[in-house]
């Protein structure tokens, strides 16, 4: 499925030193270098990744008072916190199972699963978000979260494609990019990929990826409006409900597909 909406952020520097840096970043990953004085006075969209000593760092220039951020974890909650609706999901019967993050953009998701004590494979195929998550994840100094990044395994890919090279990771995790309508409480991290479109996720290809039988079951992340069934083909078991999204569960009856 392609989005004819997606928006590209755009490349640019925060040092004339890393000028080419950013250059040839831009031309790696198919986006557009503007210098930051077109960037000003452009009246095209704000966001830019910007590049500063070989580091990557995003920042939404419409925003008041923004400035370019990298992701610190800690500053996501849920991530092994005991209230956590993520936690809800598994049982003790996923223990010792292998997840698969099929969509896992900044991998916070895939940080939460893994803190749990699962194996976890997250797969993002966006390439210029794949760099700034491993940068991200590279940079992770706390101890519990260290240990806990490095039972992910971080794949640049489409993971409906390459998921098939994994078949004994029984659960998959998927929460493709969402709108949450008057969501003022979005942290700027997830606004910035919010405000890109980047919702391309191919659900056909999901139900093909489920009658290869090694998926039994699947955690779908979604606004509370989403008509899952609609989505995948398939009734939840349980559907775990927060304020502005929702968890549906779907166990795999194998044999009935």
């Amino acid at each position: 499925m392609i989005n004819s909406t997606e928006r590209k952020p755009y490349v640019s520097y925060l040092s004339k030193k890393d000028e080419r840096f950013a250059q040839k970043f831009a031309k790696q990953h198919g986006l557009k270098f503007i210098t930051p004085r077109n960037l000003r006075i452009s009246d095209a969209h704000k966001l830019v990744i910007w590049i500063s000593e070989g580091k990557i760092s995003f920042q939404d220039l419409s925003l008041k008072n923004s400035k370019p951020f990298k992701l610190n974890y800690l500053n996501f909650k849920k991530i092994n916190s005991e209230s956590s609706l993520l936690k809800k999901c598994f049982s003790k019967k996923d223990i010792g199972k292998k997840v698969i993050d099929l969509t896992g953009g900044y991998c916070i998701d895939a940080l939460e699963i893994s803190s749990m004590g699962f194996s976890v494979t997250a797969f993002e195929k966006k390439t210029w978000l794949y760099e700034f998550t491993k940068q991200c994840l590279a940079d992770i100094s706390h101890t519990d979260l260290k240990d806990s990044s490095q039972r992910i395994n971080f794949i640049c890919g489409d993971s409906l494609k390459l998921a098939n090279k994994f078949r004994d990771h029984e659960i998959a995790y998927l929460d493709h990019m969402f709108e949450i309508k008057n969501d003022a409480r979005a942290k700027k991290e997830i606004q910035f990929l919010r405000n890109l479109d980047l919702n391309d996720f191919d659900f056909l290809a999901i139900i093909k990826l489920i009658k290869k039988k090694f998926i039994k079951k699947i955690i779908y992340k979604s606004a509370l409006h989403t008509d899952t069934k609609s989505l995948i083909n398939l009734n939840p078991s349980r559907v775990i409900k927060g304020k502005a999204f929702k968890y549906s569960i779907f166990h795999i009856d194998q044999e009935a597909l």
